[in-house]
């Protein structure tokens, strides 16, 4: 397994497990009260963000020291079309949570009784939580995309 691929695991694995526990104790979040959700979701978040910031530093810093000299090359002709053929398919998928979101702020400015009336999604700061779902699902898209065409050879 190359450097590359090794690097894009990393921080497969550690997207998954940091974010997937935020959005299960966000979901978590909809039997409380707003003023405590909010606060909880706060600190939900400032948690996954340091957590991310410091595992992807000190795995992807042991990765670079234990392999210093695949390192140091930098990307080839194949891991940059990967990468850019990854990032297209990363992108479709933040296009469309973004569109998702919009829908959802017009369908609530045009239907304001519709989130009174309606409790399904009581989730604090809802239209916030859909935009970085959307923005941690393409990243996760996009680093299953580069670990398949590394796999595969394409």
């Amino acid at each position: 397994m190359s450097f590359r691929e090794k690097s894009i695991w990393i921080s497969l694995i550690s997207t998954l497990l940091i974010f997937g526990d935020y959005f299960l104790n966000i979901l978590f979040l909809g039997g409380v009260s707003e003023e405590i959700a909010q606060s909880a979701a706060l600190g939900l978040f400032l948690r996954a963000l340091v957590l991310i910031i410091i595992i992807e530093i000190v795995f992807q810093g042991m990765l670079a020291i234990s392999n210093r000299k695949e390192a140091e090359l930098g990307a080839n002709e194949r891991d940059k079309l990967f990468e850019y053929k990854a990032n297209s398919l990363g992108y479709i998928i933040l296009v469309i949570g973004v569109f998702v979101t919009l829908g959802r702020v017009v369908f609530l400015e045009l239907n304001p009784e519709f989130f009174t009336q309606s409790n399904t999604f009581n989730i604090p700061l809802l239209t916030a939580h859909i935009l970085l779902f959307s923005f941690i699902f393409s990243e996760v898209v996009r680093f299953s995309a580069q670990l398949y065409y590394y796999r595969s050879g394409h």
